[in-house]
């Protein structure tokens, strides 16, 4: 019999400190049960008891501008892959040009006034340019020469259908020197409980993460100028001026009535979760993380073996769990092959679902 997961996390908790949590991850399976190839899994949420997830342009061309249906429990989807279909209003805008190729998607999130709408986020548009007249009216981003677009997704609750519907450019405030670095922009999205959207910002400038918001209501989609975003400025838990991105984003309400919750940030090249308090009474808590990816039951390796490159890019929270997708890092997702059964789904770019349980431990020193 192969050693459990729970003895081997003890030895691996014991050999680097208690305060690491090692997490068993479960390949993401289609229908067939085979593992998924190359989503470049870059956007997450729980919805209607599905995790619903969305990759980035870099994904395999059968899994781009694509929403999965993916089953909490077992890892696996629900029904085959749902393209996105984009609007004429949207394709004759001053974005169009950008949704008739595949926009880089790096997140997801559903809107909390009507649950058939997802919202998402584009990054790195760099290779389509806006008009001059588009440009006139969209070009102080104060980031990015292409803007960084907030994108309405029409579905209906059994998910039959996806559609783009509404875009709106981000503006960020001159002060924060988002800088124009196409591949550094939003890479999470949260709704809190009193009606703000929290955008992550993977680095700014300084190579230092952010998190901004902005008001969101039933009117946010009737506009069509700048969303004008503040700055929360949130103190986060950046050791240094080196990369420590912020790759993925979710809500966790708070216990305690009156206090406006947490935002759990994933720091993918750090192999952290950051749990930030809204109301900034408690410093944010640093949850170290350890992953672990599963081996075939008649390989001769041990059931999981440790991952020594993840890249956590989704994070999904719901009730007391939590629920992270990795995107595979293609120079270096194949450094995970130890296992020689495993290979085959490195070599694929196959992601896995982690579930771990919220930790009062994150809590202390704040009246959850």
């Amino acid at each position: 019999m192969k050693p459990s997961l729970y003895l081997a996390s003890l030895c691996f908790a014991a050999a680097i400190g208690a305060t690491e949590q090692p997490v068993a991850g479960k390949w993401i399976t289609d229908l067939q049960g085979q593992t998924l190839n190359d989503p470049q899994s870059s956007g997450f949420t729980w919805r209607h008891g599905e995790l619903i997830h969305i990759g980035d342009n870099s994904a395999a061309e059968p899994m781009r501008n694509k929403l999965l249906r993916i089953n909490p429990q077992t890892a696996q989807l629900l029904a085959e892959p749902l393209p996105i279909t984009v609007a004429d209003s949207v394709l004759n805008g001053c974005f169009g040009e950008l949704f008739k190729h595949y926009a880089d998607f790096e997140s997801l999130t559903w809107d909390r006034v009507d649950d058939t709408v997802f919202i998402s986020v584009t990054e790195d548009s760099s290779f389509v340019q806006l008009s001059p007249e588009c440009k006139a009216r969209y070009g102080e981003t104060n980031s990015t020469d292409y803007p960084t677009l907030l994108v309405k997704i029409d579905t209906d609750k059994p998910l039959s259908r996806a559609q783009i519907t509404a875009v709106r450019p981000v503006q960020f405030p001159a002060a924060s020197l988002v800088g124009n670095a196409p591949n550094d922009g939003i890479e999470g999205l949260a709704f809190d409980n009193a009606g703000n959207l929290y955008l992550a910002l993977e680095q700014n400038a300084a190579n230092a993460p952010m998190i901004f918001k902005t008001p969101y209501d039933k009117t946010f989609w009737q506009q069509d100028g700048y969303v004008k975003v503040q700055d929360t400025g949130f103190v986060l838990p950046v050791p240094d001026a080196k990369d420590h991105p912020i790759n993925g984003l979710d809500y966790l309400p708070a216990k305690k009535a009156g206090h406006p919750g947490y935002l759990v940030a994933a720091a993918r090249n750090d192999d952290q979760l950051w749990i930030i308090d809204i109301s900034q009474q408690q410093a944010p808590f640093v949850q170290q993380m350890a992953y672990y990816a599963p081996t075939p039951a008649d390989s001769p390796c041990p059931a999981y073996e440790f991952m020594v490159q993840t890249a956590i890019e989704g994070v999904a929270v719901y009730n007391d769990t939590v629920y992270l997708v990795n995107d595979a890092w293609k120079k270096h997702y194949p450094d995970n092959i130890n296992c020689p059964a495993n290979a085959a789904h490195f070599n694929k770019f196959a992601p896995l679902l982690f579930t771990l349980p919220v930790d009062p431990r994150w809590f202390i020193g704040a009246t959850q």
